[in-house]
């Protein structure tokens, strides 16, 4: 198998992402820390997890996260003094996962994959004929829709009376910090409906997390490359543009140029757009992890 990486911070002081490559288990992950809402940091949940992962024991991948979870409320009941009831769920340690066990044959080749994911953490499989198959669902981004329509519906008023171009970058930093915490409220509500069956599933140390984990095994029939993404890792849209960026779209770009160049047209993008005008998003620059493996 050929490796490849990325793994960058984004707006924050430390990386909340994490990313698991162990190849004597044969397992990879990517992980989505969150920040609770004025509340615990997204590192404690990732960390957690990663460290879960990467225990050498015989138990199914499945369980490794299920094991994660369990220390995660653990955790999070030491670093408040209190139990997990107790703490709003919009200031919880949580995060995203995709994360998948390569079995090989008896030759050593790879020849199925066990797979666990929550939240909007991609896995996709590219096969010999180029085409490619989406295996997870990005449950967040309606919900983060909301908030930056919001926020863009608050731009075009501000534009009304004076041009971008006249702010600073500082200024538009700023902007951009004013109109985010705008939305705070929304944020808050959707963080709420998490592990609920009007929300989304993350891992948070709760017990009704497990319910919301979505699992399986795959054959490696004609599969040629896995690609494992965090959210930082989709390209934006421009405002101005009628092609909606997905998805796919991100993983076609991944697959045939590499995570660097997709890492590098991210990243051009918001360095250009400090005010999140232009490529709509809630925060200038989000951690960043992706893991793409040849077979």
């Amino acid at each position: 198998m050929k490796i490849s990486t990325v793994y960058t911070k984004g707006n924050r002081e430390i990386n909340e992402d994490a990313i698991v490559v162990d190849t004597d288990q044969n397992i990879f992950a990517v992980i989505d820390g969150a920040t609770g809402l004025g509340g615990l940091p997204g590192s404690l949940a990732s960390e957690i997890v990663k460290e879960y992962l990467e225990k050498n024991t015989s138990i199914p991948l499945f369980e490794k996260v299920k094991e994660g979870n369990k220390q995660l409320l653990a955790a999070a009941e030491k670093n408040t003094g209190t139990s997990l009831d107790q703490i709003p769920k919009y200031k919880r340690s949580s995060c995203g996962l995709a994360a998948i066990q390569i079995h090989l044959d008896e030759e050593g080749k790879a020849n199925s994959l066990d797979y666990v994911s929550a939240g909007d953490c991609m896995l996709f499989l590219e096969f010999k004929d180029g085409s490619i198959r989406q295996i997870t669902y990005d449950h967040i981004d309606r919900f983060d829709t909301v908030a930056i329509q919001l926020m863009q519906n608050t731009w075009e008023k501000v534009l009304k009376e004076k041009s971008i171009d006249s702010f600073s970058p500082e200024q538009l930093k700023e902007k951009q910090r004013e109109l985010r915490g705008n939305v705070q409220h929304i944020l808050q509500e959707n963080r709420n409906k998490l592990n609920t069956i009007d929300g989304y599933g993350i891992i948070d140390g709760d017990h009704e997390a497990v319910k919301f984990f979505e699992y399986g095994r795959i054959p490696l029939i004609s599969v040629n490359k896995i690609l494992l993404l965090s959210d930082g890792l989709k390209i934006h849209t421009e405002r101005t543009s009628t092609k909606q960026e997905t998805w796919l779209t991100t993983a076609q770009s991944a697959f045939k140029s590499g995570l660097s160049e997709l890492e590098k047209r991210i990243i051009k993008d918001e360095e250009s757009d400090p005010a999140c005008f232009y490529f709509p998003r809630l925060k200038q620059h989000d951690d960043k992890s992706g893991i793409l493996i040849v077979l």
